[in-house]
């Protein structure tokens, strides 16, 4: 009769441990960091496998989500030299020819490297962007050349806090009717 309890006893605390496991699995908060990590790499394969020249955004605004998307993928996630150098072309391809005169290629992503390191130290990272207003493109034509200009408001996570920054670009249409990003402020 004791080893019946006994075996009684032993199997309802099995079960009763299989049942607590299974109501903790069920109700744990799912961790989205392997996924996440997938999405920001396929968001790097796509915005590094573009051909940015063949198929140019239309409109400024397009021009400045691409950027931004570009923008958001330096900081989000562990990039390689060489993914950082391909987004960094990619990113060029959009600049005015007067914004890409300002340093040399090998200036540029020297200087990007550094930035993205500085963000990484500090916890930071571009979570989120979006253009103020979609009617609000403001056009103006100066010397026979054709200007836009546009507020993007981009949220930025550093450790657990949420920073608001907003830049204003302002991009030139060039030679060919493709509007490029000749220059950026905070706003």
């Amino acid at each position: 009769m004791k080893k019946y309890i006994r075996t009684i006893f032993i199997t309802a605390i099995m079960a009763m441990l299989c049942i607590g496991f299974f109501m903790y699995l069920s109700n744990r908060e799912p961790s989205q960091t392997a996924t996440e990590k997938d999405l920001a790499k396929q968001e790097v394969d796509n915005l590094t496998t573009i051909d940015i020249e063949k198929n140019y955004p239309e409109s400024p605004k397009e021009v400045i989500k691409l950027y931004a998307r570009i923008t958001k993928a330096y900081y989000k996630g562990d990039l390689t030299d060489a993914k950082i150098e391909a987004l960094g072309k990619q990113a060029r391809i959009l600049f005015d020819s007067e914004l890409k005169g300002t340093q040399t290629d090998s200036e540029f992503l020297k200087a990007l490297k550094a930035d993205i390191e500085s963000y990484k130290s500090a916890g930071r990272y571009v979570s989120d962007y979006s253009i103020e207003d979609s009617a609000m493109v403001n056009y103006s034509t100066f010397q026979g050349r054709k200007y836009a200009f546009i507020v993007m408001t981009y949220t930025l996570r550093e450790n657990d806090k949420l920073i608001v920054s907003r830049t204003k670009y302002t991009l030139r249409q060039d030679d060919k009717g493709r509007w490029k990003i000749l220059f950026w402020e905070l706003a």
